[in-house]
């Protein structure tokens, strides 16, 4: 009956309660986050049941998304302890009141305290101070007064970072929320992988609340209970302080060596009000930061304090710079930002004096990171460098200078270069063409094509508009309308399309057009009308996304099209380029006197003959009708300093893949990267590469190739490969095995998701079970999806949402409001209604509380 059915439930309920208890209260304090996130997951599968059970859609599909993002959050915070689920969940190691809990080596040596006077002291003269909270931040409640003493240090030029734990606090992000409550800066806090390779650098390393997240046990004590375990390892700072109340553990129960190393100091006591007495003594003394001065800005303290402090590998190779010696070139090869970078490679620099005067750099900012050595002339850096880097071609008296044991790496475009591969095929020194490198995944870091090509479409609209006598947008006067100028971009490559990107932002009306068909989307995508050319079914798309010259019938029609299309504009940019051969003439003089008087038009392939008729490289001339043609063949050195950062960046993942100074050359010279890009090496011309190689033939094809290759060898040698390349895997099966592993989880789950359906379609399941079925698996990938991609800072709002969300069982409540009002049912449903509102919207509320703290410090 009715009442028997209602003790029943009431029973049920009980039991399952005291089963939950009963699971988890033995589990220890340290593994709480990861029970809180799963028992919120546990309460989307509760969701999904009863959308099962009441048939309906938003149910399942809402509990599907809470589950699956709680499981995931809770497999995210057992990697960061280095624990199963399984582990966690039948007992681990977690203790109360810090007791040691036994296992692992016992610490020896001495702990060494220190005076909050002492303490002030080295901050005093520290110029980089990194900040681990742990969840002894939150039980003293001590966020604000840190984040106060954090400021002081900032104002005064000391560069300050917080280093955060995945599972530090009782939530993943828990420590997130409490320095965003306090206002610290979103910007300076940091993840703990993100800092982790740059821990050496920093002069104090502060520990508030933290224990078993910065145990030393973790990495080098197999016996201990926590080896494995990610840790923060502050034991690389210079110097070390430890805020805590004593010397207990942490909840894990291990003893912590940290306390006992050298350059570890113990500050005992209520966190509170040590930070108190901190915070006070340092406002006494703030005039006395080193990081204030009117010798150097705080940029400089930084920029010195991150590079000096930190250890770089020996040197076992010499990366030579000169100074440019074309005609109108500011750039210089590396700016003084990537000297850092080079030395962790294993380089040292040797810069021509003056070098990067054009640029913007003094010798100073190179020699103040260490490692760089200034050289009297260019003749000295040629002849002692391993390496030289140069934004332009070798020049022919550099070249004859270059040794066996040296190679050039520089920047230029092979068309019209006989007299300079004739000069690399005579020396024995090797040479590589940044401009070669294949466009594939692996080389975006490499591609300075796409980096000054970017800045060459920004600056030709620039300058075509300094030179229009007109506005660029429309404007509306008393004295009248004026239309916007209109600008026709040829070629929508990566200059094409920063050309057309910056003419749309100046307010002009922009047109464009490109000979492939791929090429209309991204046109459109910006703001600007694609203007095709009048012939059908014609795509010139050639290898690496580059254009690719086309037929007799093809150039006809698009002359035809553009002889259309010109007279209208105002600005004409024309980019269009085949690699390492001449321009494409697109533009005849016929169809320039046809444009008006003061129109402009910027020929960016001016370098290898234009595509003007009337275009000069590297000159600005007048046409009879009066437009400017524009033929500047270097944009990128009139935004030198901007243009030096980019390419330095392409030198330096050349040369970390080339091997870096430690591992230079050798099997390298093979790389599929370096390999289209090695003009000449040990004195054989090297490019163009060989075709990659064909599938293997039959015996008989393959005999009668044997000999023909051998004719083909006697009466015309070829340079030999640089390096055996037999047993490599080619490159798209490499990309696709990495791919497979670092998605292996979320291909687990797709197969997963695959069987389960499997079964529901074998299976005889009504049909709208197998839909409800459907939705469940389907929300539940996509749950997990969207998960995955929430920056960890966030999980502590992301738990708080997805518990509102949850609420939607409010919905089932609502579903079984009907019947007697006093019936245990409809009270029941009152009060799954009741809870469920609240949950909503406190959830909702805490979660846009918690969202409004993070800020960056540009905001504040």
């Amino acid at each position: 009956g009715g009442a028997g059915g209602v003790a029943c439930l009431l029973a049920n309920t009980a039991i399952w309660g005291g089963l939950g208890a009963n699971m988890v209260l033995p589990i220890g304090g340290a593994d709480m986050p990861v029970v809180v996130s799963l028992l919120n997951a546990f309460s989307g599968i509760a969701t999904s049941a009863m959308g099962f059970m009441l048939s309906n859609n938003l149910l399942t599909i809402t509990g599907a998304l809470v589950a699956s993002s709680g499981t995931l959050l809770s497999d995210i915070m057992c990697k960061g302890i280095n624990r199963s689920m399984a582990n966690v969940l039948l007992g681990g190691f977690g203790v109360e009141g810090g007791q040691a809990a036994g296992g692992g080596a016992v610490p020896t040596g001495s702990v060494t305290e220190v005076s909050s006077m002492g303490f002030v002291g080295m901050l005093l003269t520290a110029k980089r101070v990194v900040i681990v909270p742990g969840y002894g931040l939150a039980v003293a409640r001590c966020q604000t007064r840190l984040a106060e003493i954090v400021e002081i240090l900032r104002s005064h030029g000391v560069t300050v970072h917080f280093a955060i734990h995945p599972v530090a606090g009782r939530l993943p992000g828990h420590m997130n929320v409490l320095l965003a409550e306090a206002d610290v800066p979103y910007d300076i806090v940091k993840e703990m992988e993100d800092i982790k390779p740059e821990l050496k650098s920093y002069d104090v390393a502060i520990v508030v609340g933290a224990n078993d997240i910065v145990n030393p046990a973790t990495q080098d004590d197999m016996s201990s209970p926590i080896y494995g375990m990610p840790a923060i390892e502050v034991w690389d700072c210079k110097t070390c302080v430890v805020l805590k109340r004593s010397m207990a553990t942490g909840y894990s129960g291990v003893d912590n060596p940290l306390f006992y190393k050298e350059n570890v100091r113990m500050l005992f006591g209520d966190a509170k009000h040590s930070l108190d007495t901190v915070h006070h003594l340092l406002e006494e003394n703030q005039d006395r930061i080193s990081g204030r001065g009117a010798e150097a800005s705080p940029e400089h303290h930084q920029a010195q304090a991150s590079f000096q402090q930190e250890d770089f590998p020996a040197a076992e190779k010499v990366v030579g710079v000169i100074r440019e010696r074309r005609p109108g070139e500011q750039r210089v090869s590396i700016s003084p930002s990537v000297v850092p970078v080079l030395r962790r490679m294993g380089f040292s620099v040797l810069l021509e004096a003056g070098a990067g005067m054009q640029a913007g750099f003094s010798d100073d900012d190179y020699t103040r990171h260490g490692g760089v050595s200034v050289a009297e002339s260019s003749h000295e850096v040629l002849h002692q460098a391993d390496v030289v880097l140069k934004v332009n071609e070798p020049l022919l008296d550099e070249v004859q200078v270059m040794k066996s044991t040296q190679t050039m790496v520089g920047f230029w475009n092979m068309y019209n270069t006989g007299e300079l591969m004739e000069a690399l095929g005579q020396s024995q020194a090797s040479f590589v063409n940044l401009a070669l490198v294949p466009r594939i995944s692996r080389a975006q870091k490499l591609d300075a094509l796409t980096s000054m090509a970017n800045i060459a479409g920004y600056k030709a609209v620039l300058d075509a508009f300094n030179r229009l006598p007109r506005f660029s947008r429309s404007s509306v006067t008393a004295c009248g309308a004026v239309p916007p100028a209109r600008v026709f971009v040829i070629g929508a490559g990566v200059a094409g399309l920063s050309a057309i990107a910056t003419a749309h932002s100046l307010g002009a009306k922009v047109f464009a057009n490109d000979v492939r068909e791929a090429a209309k989307e991204q046109v459109e995508s910006l703001g600007a009308e694609f203007i095709p050319v009048d012939a059908v079914g014609i795509a010139g798309e050639g290898a690496g996304g580059y254009a690719t010259e086309m037929g007799a019938d093809f150039k006809v029609k698009q002359l035809a099209t553009y002889a259309r299309v010109i007279p209208d504009m105002d600005i004409v940019v024309t980019t269009a380029m085949i690699p390492n051969q001449a321009a494409p003439e697109l533009i005849p003089e016929a169809v320039v006197a046809t444009m008006k008087r003061g129109s402009v038009i910027v020929d960016l392939a001016a370098q290898t003959g234009g595509n003007c008729y009337l275009t000069q490289a590297d000159k600005t001339l007048v046409s009879p009708s009066g437009v400017t043609v524009i033929g500047e063949t270097n944009y990128a050195s009139s935004m030198a300093a901007q243009a030096s950062e980019l390419i330095g960046n392409n030198f330096a993942a050349l040369l970390d893949t080339l091997g870096g100074g430690t591992k230079f050359g050798g099997e390298h010279w093979e790389d599929a990267v370096i390999r289209p890009a090695t003009v000449a090496h040990c004195g054989a011309i090297t490019w163009p590469p060989p075709p990659p190689p064909q599938p293997a033939a039959d015996p008989a094809g393959a005999a009668a190739a044997a000999v023909t290759a051998a004719a083909t060898a006697t009466a015309s040698p070829q340079p030999p490969p640089l390096a055996a390349a037999a047993g490599q895997p080619p490159e798209e099966v490499s990309e696709l095995i990495k791919w497979l592993q670092d998605h292996q989880h979320e291909i687990a789950l797709g197969l997963g998701a695959a069987v389960v359906l499997g079964l529901g379609l074998g299976a005889d399941i009504p049909e709208e079970e197998l839909t409800h079925l459907g939705y469940f698996v389907l929300s539940l990938l996509i749950g997990h999806f969207t998960v995955a991609g929430v920056t960890p800072a966030l999980h502590t709002p992301l738990i708080s949402v997805t518990n509102a969300i949850s609420g939607i069982i409010v919905v089932g409540g609502m579903l079984q409001l009907n019947g007697p009002l006093l019936s245990a049912r409809v009270g029941c449903a009152l009060a799954a209604v009741f809870l469920s509102s609240i949950n909503i919207v406190g959830g909702f509320a805490v979660t846009q509380r918690m969202l409004e703290m993070f800020r960056e410090d540009a905001k504040r």
